[in-house]
């Protein structure tokens, strides 16, 4: 399973970098632990790997962010295509 997630707090004024960077620390870390595949763009977080361990990864995510803001907003994008991996290059 592929998936694109974009995670920020909506009450916490313009500048929410340190409130998105605990999230991406969060990825990085389970990803790592799990052997998932990821990449950091400017606009969202592309997790690869079993439907299991993507959505564990999409769950947690929204989890971090709930520690630090009482509104969040997500976008998620999602592509399960059976049988194909490696569409992070």
């Amino acid at each position: 399973m592929l998936a694109k997630i974009s995670v920020f707090p909506i009450d916490k004024g313009e500048s929410v970098g340190n409130y998105v960077a605990k999230v991406i620390d969060y990825i990085i870390r389970e990803s790592d632990k799990a052997g998932v595949r990821y990449e950091i763009t400017s606009m969202g977080t592309l997790i690869e790997g079993e439907t299991e361990d993507v959505w564990r990864l999409l769950k947690g995510s929204h989890e971090v962010m709930r520690k630090y803001s009482n509104r969040v907003y997500i976008t998620i994008e999602i592509d399960d295509r059976r049988g194909k991996t490696d569409a992070i290059t």
